[in-house]
């Protein structure tokens, strides 16, 4: 990539990072490997203890443009919020530490979101990868709205009545978007003050902002990491309440049947909390809520599962 000096970058690249020096190493690569020209990286290091910042400062000795913005541990909506007002280009492309992008991705949405100046942001499908490189299938092949695309021709296209589709099922993966930074500006971008699920109130406000792009290249892979704790669930579904109601009004308006779906997937968290505590019946009344709610067949055979695992423990 050459040097930026005085020019203005197409495409400022942000990446949010703590403690991830292995997996961040790996993702730079990926970026790097991009081959588009006039492109601004930002790594912001949260108070990592694994040598992040010393192997970052060496690091921008080879690529200028490269920038490090270090944190004492404010997280990752005030990461990113704090790379969004720093960054020079009109374009802002989202990259998690543990997560890499393949060949071609920031070319074609460059040139999508150029060719389509008024959307304010755009997403791809991308693979769910374990830790041990094992394939656990792409985002799209698991929403039931989303898996005829997966498809169709490769290609983008502009997504009709966005707000209500992601209110419904989000799909979106964070290191798959690109925005216009001047959107994300005027939407305050990630809401600091949620305790969690701060990409998806995002990604609503800005689908009602302006039109919403959508590819189904699998341009990701994102890293399951194991170790998922209960409060973290806990503050998401905390979280998810709060979206519901703050875009329930404004979605409606496009798709009552989305407030439904809505539903139905924050009580299909609510009972994958359950079972992680074993709460047996609670988990089984929150699957007969998603299913009122939502039915598919799916959302019937958790139900069964759960109903079947409480009975043969009695």
């Amino acid at each position: 990539m050459p040097q930026l000096n005085n020019i203005q970058p197409v495409c400022s690249v942000v990446i949010p990072t703590y403690n991830c020096l292995g997996y961040l190493k790996q993702a730079l690569k990926s970026v790097e490997q991009q081959n588009v020209d006039a492109l601004e990286i930002i790594v912001v290091d949260d108070y990592s203890s694994d040598g992040t910042w010393q192997w970052l400062q060496a690091k921008q000795e080879q690529m200028p443009n490269l920038r490090s913005i270090k944190l004492t541990g404010k997280g990752p909506a005030v990461a990113r919020n704090i790379a969004i007002q720093q960054a020079k280009a009109p374009l802002i492309a989202f990259l998690d530490a543990d997560d890499i992008w393949l060949a071609g991705k920031l070319q074609r949405q460059i040139e999508f979101h150029q060719a389509n100046p008024e959307i304010s942001f755009s997403f791809t499908d991308y693979r769910h990868v374990a830790e041990n490189g094992e394939d656990r299938g792409s985002c799209f092949e698991f929403w039931p709205s989303y898996q005829a695309l997966t498809q169709q021709e490769k290609c983008y296209q502009l997504k009709a009545d966005a707000a209500a589709s992601l209110f419904a099922e989000n799909v979106v993966g964070t290191s798959t978007v690109m925005a216009s930074r001047a959107a994300l500006l005027k939407c305050f971008a990630f809401d600091e003050q949620l305790p969690s699920a701060e990409d998806w109130d995002l990604w609503l406000k800005l689908a009602l902002l302006g039109p919403v792009g959508i590819a189904n290249y699998c341009d990701c892979e994102y890293l399951m990491r194991d170790g998922s704790e209960s409060s973290k669930s806990q503050l998401r579904i905390k979280a998810m309440h709060i979206i519901y109601q703050r875009y329930a009004p404004a979605v409606k308006q496009q798709s009552p049947k989305a407030l439904a779906q809505a539903k139905a997937r924050i009580a299909t968290a609510e009972a994958e909390l359950s079972n992680e505590q074993s709460l047996r019946l609670s988990a089984i009344l929150s699957r007969v809520q998603a299913l009122y709610y939502s039915p598919n067949r799916r959302r019937l055979i958790e139900t069964l599962a759960d109903t079947r695992n409480l009975l043969l423990m009695r």
